[in-house]
């Protein structure tokens, strides 16, 4: 069990029995995109699903590679299967993956990372014509950015606290901040590959205020029992 796969360099890459968690999850995701949540405004028949809850979840517990590549199997899993759209051709498939890969930086104290991702999509944004008409669309990201230049890598300690109250708050801002990634990640290719007009955005922010709660309460609710079982230590380490 405690035998490890090793890259080129001999550095340990994952341990034998992440392997098969790997799977696992991505597994978990599959099953988590069957259920659908809310429309997506801008792509007709296409709903949000409660994989957007899980996709965090799954960088919090495995960390920012193996969470990050379980959610990239499950997207192509999807897709195979014809269970996912590909609004936005094979770079669908890095929508749930950058949810975990950020989540997971968030609560491996690599904060920087995680902040540089986010504020370089927000530039990126910005410079758009379309982001610039419906730069309001913003508060959101920047709420993310904001929460972890304030609580940088103290998200990820709180996960190992006993107070519930802490953990709970631990677990959503790396959902919030993971998801809110995502999201941006979204708005980008849509006005970039679809064309989607600023009016979509402006019009959708009540709905993604409640989107964004939904999904940051469903990972309260189910990360913070995993977390105070150890359940993200004994994945990760």
């Amino acid at each position: 069990m405690d035998k490890r796969m090793k890259n080129p360099s001999g550095k340990p890459l994952f341990k034998t029995w992440k392997v098969a968690v790997i799977p696992t999850f991505a597994a978990l995701n599959v099953l988590a995109g069957l259920i659908p949540v809310t429309p997506v405004i801008g792509i007709p028949g296409v709903f949000f699903k409660l994989s957007w809850a899980v996709a965090p979840l799954t960088g919090l517990l495995l960390g920012p590679l193996a969470g990050g590549l379980s959610c990239f199997i499950a997207s192509l899993i999807e897709s195979l299967l014809g269970l996912k759209v590909w609004a936005f051709g094979p770079l669908s498939l890095m929508s749930s993956t950058i949810s975990a890969v950020q989540s997971g930086l968030i609560t491996s104290k690599r904060w920087r990372v995680s902040t540089a991702i986010l504020a370089l999509l927000i530039l990126v944004w910005v410079t758009l014509p379309i982001g610039r008409e419906s730069a309001a669309i913003l508060v959101f990201h920047l709420a993310g950015l904001l929460l972890l230049v304030l609580f940088r890598g103290r998200v990820g300690e709180y996960l190992n606290l006993d107070d519930v109250k802490k953990v709970a708050f631990g677990v959503a801002v790396a959902s919030y901040c993971g998801n809110i990634t995502r999201h941006l990640l979204g708005n980008i290719l849509g006005v970039t590959l679809l064309a989607w007009p600023s009016s979509i955005f402006i019009i959708a922010m009540p709905f993604t205020l409640i989107e964004q709660l939904t999904f940051t309460i469903g990972a309260i609710l189910i990360g913070t029992p995993l977390a105070r079982l150890e359940l993200r230590r004994r994945l990760r380490y």
